[in-house]
């Protein structure tokens, strides 16, 4: 049966998927004959990507903070109060980086597979062998896994595609008793943007999803989560 790409295509997917490679490959080095070079290199290449994933993260809080510090210098009532101005603290950023680095990991992923001493065992704690493509029987059973969390003041939504085509979104927000549709989404990361039903009050929001393929509905519903924004 064939196989589904091994590499994840979400940004935080392949940064799990990358840390676990660069933990577990330094016990399989001299079997696999990989050098400490490139021992080096993948260490390197999961630090930089892992800060740059952070300083995405944390530009994005940095610039809700100022736009929420502008809309009060703007907006609030006189105040004696005098309010410092958001700082951006970057941490210690890693050794640089060529660009490049999944194709980097998918040749050296070719190498180990290609070694006498790969064994199938390997790469499944490697995470290098990629799952099998969906039949029938598993499209019926597929469900979702939804992950939320907020986001400079967004519910940002993910879930793993799976080879699917996407999912389809509802939500329970506040009191609402029934769930009802919030987007048909194909990709992996989904930020709800709608503000609060009662402006400045908090509220619970509920989700669950349906996998979807060529925009029909498959397999069962995800579980579902919760999040207060």
């Amino acid at each position: 049966m064939k196989k589904n790409y091994y590499l994840p295509s979400g940004d935080s997917q392949r940064s799990t998927w990358l840390r676990n490679f660069n933990a577990k490959l330094p016990a399989y080095a001299i079997k696999l004959g990989i050098t400490k070079d490139e021992l080096l290199v993948v260490s390197k290449d999961t630090l930089a990507y892992d800060y740059v994933l952070d300083m995405v993260a944390n530009s994005k809080t940095f610039e809700h903070t100022c736009s929420t510090q502008k809309t009060s210098f703007r907006n609030c009532a006189v105040s004696n109060e005098v309010v410092p101005f958001p700082v951006y603290v970057l941490s210690t950023p890693p050794d640089a980086v060529p660009y490049g680095i999944f194709t980097r990991i998918s040749i050296l992923v070719k190498k180990i597979k290609a070694s006498n001493g790969y064994l199938d065992a390997i790469g499944k704690d490697l995470d290098i062998i990629g799952s099998e493509m969906a039949g029938k029987d598993s499209l019926d059973t597929a469900q979702p896994l939804l992950t939320v969390k907020v986001v400079a003041g967004v519910v940002q939504i993910k879930y793993i595609k799976a080879g699917k085509g996407g999912i389809i979104l509802e939500s329970k927000r506040a009191d609402e008793t029934e769930f009802t549709l919030v987007d048909k989404i194909t990709i992996s990361t989904y930020n709800d943007k709608r503000t609060n039903i009662i402006m400045g009050k908090p509220e619970e929001r509920e989700y669950r999803a349906w996998y979807t393929v060529k925009d029909e509905i498959i397999g069962i519903v995800s579980a579902v989560v919760t999040i207060l924004v």
